[in-house]
């Protein structure tokens, strides 16, 4: 079998310490099958290279290439709401991207095309693939969370949605809400199959050296992510005190950035909690499993925002359990998909403050609950490899979309 991956966002190398999760899906797949990447150019890649038994191809969609506005390490989500010309390439982006999946599954001999994400590489997929009577390959889609964002504000959305699930043979969600998004928009229940992102288990739960160093006599707690609303990092900030009240010796380290990252440094010394917050910026990831291994808990404050918007399922989720840290996050999103209290973590309620403080306090007394290692395992990319092909094999016999 041969499948082609297209992707909006995919590293520049394979160390460069950015979001991994395609990559990682993309490595896991290779061990069995063909696999090649179809991703945007970016200003350092090259436009073709070979990682291994990975090949990564790389296509242009907006001339100049100086002004293409869709940039590695940026969600999707993000790109739009600030960038009024990333909305207008768009339209550039899905007719690039299907002319170039056409012409490289024409090339190769491609099987499946697996779209991480519908919008816009689901769609222009869609449109390289053809209705089912003249298919030119199997198509299989992952809804992501940008999707459930996305998707419901397009004009024409519900025949959006039905004319891009015609042209699919396997529809995958990360996430429950994920899914429940997608099926309000297509006004019809779905054969859409949730399966959570992957985690290398082997790379969180090995020692790392050097160790991370707590910078608080009494340990600290973790955060890991983009530095956006969806994360709630404001809300872990305004928990603290609370927590501190118990455990004065207790601070936390904030690892990753983004745009909020000032006005978070900012209500961290209006709180007065400057000297007991540390923003390390982003780390690769052989020092995110560091402070995963030494921290004394992981907490994922995810939120949902104005727009009823929430997070699908955060990869910090399992890369903690598989690091053998406790988890404390929210109910928002698709969390609870991965977080059952008393089995793999706390849950708190999302945007509360005094809920988030009494799930810590909780936490940091506690054990580490028993289902933490063979939750882990049960999501190791290897694993989740092995449902990808499943489904790519049902998507080549005809799909159950």
């Amino acid at each position: 079998m041969r499948v082609l991956v297209s992707a909006i966002s995919f590293p520049l190398h394979p160390d460069d310490g950015g979001p991994r999760a395609a990559l990682d899906l993309c490595l896991a797949l290779a061990r069995h099958v063909e696999v090649t990447v179809l991703a945007p150019s970016q200003p350092v890649a090259a436009a073709r290279e070979r990682w291994g038994d990975l090949e990564v191809r790389r296509f242009s969609y907006f001339a100049p290439r100086s002004q293409q506005r869709f940039r590695y390490r940026v969600g999707l989500r993000e790109t739009l709401h600030h960038s009024m010309r990333a909305q207008l390439q768009i339209p550039f982006f899905i007719g690039a991207q299907a002319r170039a999946l056409r012409a490289l599954a024409r090339e190769l001999g491609c099987d499946v095309v697996h779209s991480l994400g519908l919008v816009p590489q689901g769609l222009a997929a869609a449109w390289a693939r053809g209705p089912v009577r003249d298919r030119r390959f199997a198509h299989a889609v992952s809804l992501h969370g940008s999707d459930a964002y996305l998707l419901p504000r397009i004009p024409g959305k519900r025949a959006l949605a039905r004319w891009a699930r015609a042209r699919s043979d396997a529809l995958i969600a990360s996430a429950g809400n994920v899914r429940e998004c997608f099926e309000r928009v297509l006004g019809a229940p779905s054969h859409v199959r949730i399966l959570p992102p992957g985690v290398d288990a082997a790379h969180y739960r090995a020692r790392v050296e050097p160790p991370a160093q707590s910078p608080f006599p009494d340990g600290f707690v973790l955060f890991a992510g983009r530095l956006i609303v969806q994360k709630g990092l404001d809300v872990l900030l305004r928990a603290l005190p609370r927590v501190r009240e118990r455990h004065p010796g207790l601070g936390l380290v904030a690892l990753g950035d983004g745009p909020l990252a000032g006005e978070l440094r900012a209500l961290a010394r209006a709180l007065g909690l400057e000297p007991w917050v540390r923003f390390a910026g982003t780390v690769d990831r052989a020092r995110v499993a560091a402070h995963l291994q030494a921290c004394r808990a992981l907490c994922a404050p995810s939120i949902v925002d104005r727009r009823g918007q929430a997070e699908a399922a955060p990869g910090v989720l399992l890369e903690a359990l598989a690091a053998g840290a406790r988890v404390v996050a929210t109910d928002a999103g698709g969390v609870p998909d991965l977080i059952e209290p008393g089995r793999s973590g706390w849950l708190a309620l999302a945007g509360d403050p005094a809920d988030l403080a009494a799930r810590l306090l909780e936490a940091l007394d506690a054990p580490l609950p028993p289902g933490v290692a063979a939750i882990a395992d049960a999501h190791d990319w290897s694993r989740v490899a092995e449902q990808h092909l499943e489904i790519y094999e049902r998507a080549l016999r005809g799909g159950d979309s």
